[in-house]
């Protein structure tokens, strides 16, 4: 393992392919990015996980997308549940969801990882697909479009943005390496615009457009031909590999305390009800309390608080 004091050396070129080879990955590209390696590897087994648990390949329920790590704008919001903003960011909603991710994933996070070190990159990742979560958990908060957010979109498009600033840093606008991830990047907001157009689905463009203006953000302040130490290397992959771990804790951890964590609105309503038509007050108390977690700060819900008060009385509801 290198010292501390041993110089950093020079970052591996953008590319390094054949003479006429014009792929944007040249072949064999992986074996200098074992950050890239690790993340396809891990997102892949969460939706085999996925599809363990939910016997489905083409959709992730939202009770299960909720118990596995999914960002819920309210929940998030409101009940403070910003250990998913991470963990969204390796849950995805079908085969083809997670399909076109991998792909990009593959073509883009080798040239950002050979090109600025492994310990940039898993930062970059995580901080991008955190910071997309976030503004697509604002947008949805603020417009009450309450879906919950997963894919490993917003990092990818970090990855995406970094790469056509090191390529326009590098070879300027017209180098083939910015305009290859221009082109990936254009793919990835169309792919979005048009499917949600087409009804195809909803594709969370609030995410990409977050996750791109961190991972260029991020590149911009990059000191040019730098790279870490190999201890550096491993202090900060183990951190980022520290803050999963807790993460994706925090998420089991309430997934076992609270009986409401993986319940949208909706559940809670139904919930509520259903404790009242069974003469289970306390209950209901409960379900109540929850569904006014969720809405913060906007008005109760009117027509179930009276219904629980008329049914139960008032002797539950301050405590």
């Amino acid at each position: 393992m290198t010292s501390p004091a041993t110089p950093p050396s020079r970052p591996l070129p953008l590319a390094s392919a054949a003479s006429g080879d014009r792929r944007l990955v040249p072949a064999g590209s992986l074996d200098d990015a074992p950050v890239t390696r690790a993340l396809l590897a891990l997102n892949v087994a969460v939706f085999g996980m996925e599809v363990a648990m939910t016997h489905q390949m083409s959709h992730l329920p939202s009770r299960a997308a909720l118990a596995l790590g999914a960002s819920y704008p309210p929940a998030t919001m409101s009940e403070h549940r910003w250990e998913t903003l991470l963990t969204a960011c390796f849950l995805h909603d079908g085969l083809v969801h997670v399909g076109v991710n991998m792909l990009v994933l593959w073509q883009v996070g080798p040239l950002v990882e050979r090109a600025v070190g492994s310990a940039r990159m898993a930062p970059l990742y995580l901080a991008a697909g955190v910071f997309g979560s976030l503004l697509s958990v604002g947008y949805g908060w603020t417009t009450h479009s309450w879906v919950s957010t997963v894919g490993a979109s917003g990092a990818i498009s970090g990855l995406v943005a970094a790469a056509l600033v090191l390529g326009w840093r590098v070879q300027g606008w017209r180098g083939p390496l910015t305009q290859a991830t221009a082109r990936w990047f254009a793919f990835v907001i169309l792919y979005g615009v048009v499917s949600n157009a087409a009804g195809g689905g909803r594709i969370d463009n609030a995410a990409h457009v977050g996750g791109a203006l961190a991972g260029a953000g991020i590149a911009c302040l990059w000191r040019a031909a730098y790279r870490y130490s190999e201890k550096v290397t491993f202090w900060i992959l183990g951190a980022s590999t520290a803050l999963l771990v807790a993460c994706v804790g925090v998420v089991a951890f309430r997934d076992r305390t609270d009986r409401f964590a993986t319940m949208i609105v909706q559940d809670r309503q139904e919930y509520t009800t259903d404790a009242l038509d069974d003469g289970r007050c306390a209950d209901a108390y409960d379900g109540l309390r929850a569904v006014e977690r969720l809405r913060g700060r906007m008005p109760d819900d009117a027509p179930m608080k009276v219904r629980v008060e008329m049914t139960c009385g008032h002797g539950r509801d301050d405590q």
